[in-house]
């Protein structure tokens, strides 16, 4: 196995591995359970939650956890736009498909 990323947060390593997995790439997480705990080396140093692959899924990997930042980074960016109801002129989160005043669609 060989080491993908590591990150302070066990739930975007969990979803992240999850992303890997749906796209056929075999994933283990080490330090699972540890992110609180000091480790017995450095006494100032936070274990972090690791994703592993197989080294032979590297590669794919690597370019999948891109892709799903890219469309990670897009979503969030189309969500914070506001738009204007045709109908009613209401304004709406970007994440609403729908007026929250009148239901018209977006």
């Amino acid at each position: 196995m060989r080491k993908l990323l590591e990150s302070d947060s066990l739930i975007q390593v969990n979803l992240i591995a999850g992303y890997l997995q749906s796209n056929g790439v075999t994933t283990k997480i080490l330090n699972e359970h540890q992110s609180s705990i000091r480790s017995i080396i450095s006494f100032n140093k936070s274990i972090h939650p690791e994703l592993w692959v197989h080294p032979e899924q590297f590669e794919i990997a690597a370019k999948l956890v891109g892709r799903y930042q890219h469309e990670q980074e897009s979503n969030n960016s189309h969500s914070e736009i506001e738009w204007l109801c045709k109908r009613c002129k209401e304004s709406n989160p970007g994440n609403f498909m729908s007026c929250w005043s009148c239901g018209d669609s977006k």
